[in-house]
């Protein structure tokens, strides 16, 4: 008798073990479907400003943001961590810029723009700095994906880097858009 409820104490927690594997939340499935959720908060920003909702717009990429810090976490190799930060910052940079767009249509939209607005538009460029440097600085990986990453994160960046510019310009900051 006690023999086998030894063994079926042993074959519950094998069950266990087996059934916890199977519920990891760093298997690669996940992996894969966080990143996909990642993509689909990008996309739906850039069409929400597209659409002249920068708030919207900006809570939208600002969960991306999240998504990629939670990506960065999990990552196993220093390339893909690096990637993934630099999506962060990236993120972030324009989560800041659509909120000063935002905050400017709300305060009139004429020039020139509150000092505060402008402050979000000098986070966002040091952000955007951050996350070039990050890439930029990255040691070379074996996986394309990465690679492929790196290169469509570095022409977003230069993008933002012109977007910012452009605003900075449009609002009549009277600081120049890097301090």
């Amino acid at each position: 008798m006690k023999d086998h409820q030894i063994v079926s104490l042993s074959l519950s927690i094998l069950l266990i073990a087996l059934l916890a594997s199977f519920n990891d939340s760093s298997s690669p499935a996940q992996h894969i479907g966080e990143q996909a959720e990642m993509g689909r908060l990008e996309k739906q920003a850039d069409d929400l400003a597209a659409q002249s909702d920068p708030e919207g717009a900006a809570l939208a990429i600002g969960k991306a943001a999240m998504m990629a810090d939670l990506l960065t976490k999990k990552a196993q190799e220093p390339a893909t961590q690096d990637s993934f930060q630099a999506a962060s910052l990236l993120y972030r940079a324009q989560e800041l810029g659509l909120r000063a767009l935002a905050l400017f249509d709300r305060t009139g939209g004429i020039p020139p723009a509150p000092a505060g607005i402008c402050q979000y538009l000098s986070q966002a460029n040091k952000k955007l700095a951050g996350s070039k440097t990050l890439l930029e600085n990255t040691l070379g990986s074996s996986q394309e994906d990465i690679t492929i990453r790196r290169d469509r994160l570095l022409e977003k960046i230069n993008e933002w880097q012109n977007h910012l510019q452009g605003l900075h310009e449009d609002f009549a900051c009277s600081a120049t858009p890097n301090e």
